[in-house]
């Protein structure tokens, strides 16, 4: 989050600086012309791209589209998706209920490919595309919230199901407690847990989202396309330089200038290990918290 809100006043360069071709004459009198892209060196720890542009600068000006868009969205569906689950769960009739088991609708929806409905949305509205980064970025969450919901409601009604018959909830019914009360003070205290954990699951997923689009050259906030003259091959190009974009249009560099593509690729591969690793020291965490020994 520190990357994502300062990573761009923290840049060794501007993204606008390009690093000139360099022409280098030894003390044999032997010249060498050095153009880009760099290895990485001391006036740019991570090297360049082809055009010169700092990496590290690149990293640090896209991490705020990569980082905040996808604990956005993940904040999203777990609220959205939670209060879904839970009204389904708890609200919805016994006869709903039943009706659900003999027909697994939710797991019908859990079943659909959600990167290919994504990319079918998002194909002919984020390639070259007139509208602004923030305009696509805010499209493309959106996009992913409403494909996101129905998995996120499945997971939280199934848990729900199971408390709603348990005693402390149905002592609150019998003493006249309301629906609204023990949504609020009996089930949300006792899935809190379970949101925390599903918030960091959501946002690995997602991060797994934009790496499959980024194959398909959907980036986050929009993607250039260009096409080269030699060879006659089109060039993809991340308009906000966001960590999966700058994965997905280096992959032609994976023989030659290997750097331009690992480097975006490690950052973001310890991102999601990074948040993965969080998730399960959760559920480590409140497995120890919460289970029971018996004593003699």
């Amino acid at each position: 989050m520190f990357t994502a809100i300062f990573g761009r006043y923290m840049a060794p360069h501007d993204l606008n600086e390009h690093a000139p071709v360099e022409y280098h004459v030894d003390e044999n009198g032997e010249s060498t012309l050095m153009a880009p892209p760099f290895p990485p060196r001391a006036s740019n720890p991570l090297g360049t791209d082809k055009y010169g542009v700092d990496m590290l600068a690149k990293l640090l000006g896209g991490a705020k589209y990569t980082i905040i868009t996808t604990i956005s969205v993940a904040i999203t569906r777990v609220i959205a998706g939670g209060v879904l689950g839970m009204l389904l769960g708890y609200v919805g009739k016994e006869s709903d209920r039943r009706r659900s088991e003999r027909i697994p609708f939710w797991n019908m929806l859990n079943g659909i490919p959600i990167f290919i409905m994504v990319w079918m949305i998002m194909i002919g509205i984020s390639m070259n595309s007139a509208a602004s980064p923030i305009k696509l970025t805010i499209i493309l969450s959106i996009v992913l919230v409403l494909v996101g919901i129905p998995t996120v409601a499945s997971t939280v009604k199934e848990k729900t199901t199971v408390l709603r018959d348990k005693q402390f909830v149905l002592s609150a019914k019998s003493i006249g407690a309301g629906r609204w009360t023990i949504l609020r003070r009996h089930l949300v205290p006792h899935l809190q847990e379970s949101f925390l954990i599903l918030f960091v699951q959501e946002i690995v997923l997602i991060l797994s989202l934009f790496g499959q689009l980024a194959v398909f050259n959907i980036f986050v906030g929009g993607t250039l396309m260009y096409m080269n003259p030699w060879p006659e091959l089109p060039e993809y190009v991340s308009r906000t330089n966001e960590w999966s974009g700058l994965v997905g249009q280096a992959r032609s560099n994976l023989f030659n200038y290997q750097w331009v593509l690992f480097i975006p690729l490690l950052v973001y591969l310890l991102f999601i290990i990074g948040l993965q690793m969080i998730s399960l020291g959760l559920e480590k965490m409140y497995k120890q918290k919460f289970s029971k020994f018996s004593h003699i």
